[in-house]
């Protein structure tokens, strides 16, 4: 099985692949939930009968013994929980690589498969391959190496959805949300704030009080615990199974903001959804189709705003 899974990641393509793929380099502390694990064995991986690898046999021996023990590390497939990590040339806010699935090589010795098999774990990823660079892991089909690996502890450590919060913020949250449902929203804003009240609301929490209070029709309640959500969202500082609650209530304070009549600071909201507009598509659709922009709807900043969100999503 494991030969198999590095011939299928082999497909991926080489070194040159890589670097021409490379515009940007990223570079910085992620924490990661591993999916999948695999000691690489070299001597399977590349087979010298191959000419694209037939280098490796031309190789001195001590040379050769030397290349091949550099490889034999890990190769993982992961889902990145949290990114502090930076994509230089294009912006130093961190949060690259955040909530997406990556390939990664871990260097030898430094962690086995057991050891990180469904865990969460941190470390510092370093982009390589690229211009001319060197070459582990770039031949596996990653240029992802992740280095000081470590198992994470604490509220971070499970990749259970939820893990972090208390059994009283879960117990509250859900019912809170079956109430919403019911349309009894008097009675989740009365659990929600028992928890504001004791200082422990999350993401999660200020986006239902939030959205509680909104659809109550109480935008000006609503600000600042949607205002809480939205500096998350400007700092990438969340978890990836947070970022749900971050990206529904940014674009419900814009809502809010439209609906109070604060046409700037609605837009400039929405503005940095068209920073990537792919992965922001679902917000920026209902942007331009929402009752609640109504009000701002002949405002000159909103009007820019449509023009330059229609043409991002037509491309």
């Amino acid at each position: 099985m494991k030969s198999v899974f590095i011939s299928a990641l082999l497909l991926l393509g080489g070194p040159a692949d890589l670097r021409a793929a490379c515009a940007t380099l990223i570079k910085g502390p992620i924490a990661i939930d591993v999916l999948q694990c695999n000691t690489v064995n070299p001597e399977q991986a590349f087979p010298v009968s191959e000419s694209k690898y037939s280098f490796i046999r031309d190789l001195p021996p001590a040379n050769r013994a030397a290349f091949l023990d550099a490889h034999r590390g890990l190769l993982i497939r992961a889902k990145v929980a949290r990114s502090f990590a930076v994509r230089s040339g294009l912006s130093d806010e961190p949060g690259a690589l955040g909530g997406e699935k990556i390939l990664a090589y871990i260097p030898p010795q430094l962690v086995s498969c057991p050891e990180v098999q469904f865990k969460r774990m941190q470390a510092i990823v370093d982009e390589v391959c690229c211009e001319g660079g060197g070459t582990v892991p770039c031949l596996l089909g990653t240029s992802y190496v992740l280095k000081k690996p470590r198992l994470l502890s604490g509220k971070g450590a499970s990749m259970l959805h939820g893990a972090r919060h208390t059994p009283e913020q879960l117990a509250v949250y859900r019912q809170a949300a079956t109430l919403m449902n019911q349309g009894d929203h008097k009675a989740a804003i009365s659990l929600l704030e028992k928890l504001r009240n004791q200082q422990t609301l999350d993401i999660q929490g200020n986006y239902l009080l939030g959205l509680a209070y909104r659809d109550s029709d109480r935008c000006p309640a609503a600000v600042p615990f949607l205002e809480a959500v939205y500096n998350r969202f400007e700092k990438s500082d969340f978890w990836s199974d947070e970022e749900i609650y971050v990206r529904r209530g940014t674009l419900l304070l814009a809502r809010c903001y439209a609906m109070l009549n604060r046409s700037g600071e609605a837009v400039m909201i929405l503005q940095a959804f068209l920073v990537e507009p792919e992965k922001y598509q679902k917000e920026i659709s209902e942007s331009l189709s929402h009752a609640d922009f109504g009000s701002i709807r002949t405002d000159k900043n909103f009007i820019d705003y449509r023009k330059a969100a229609t043409r991002a999503l037509s491309k």
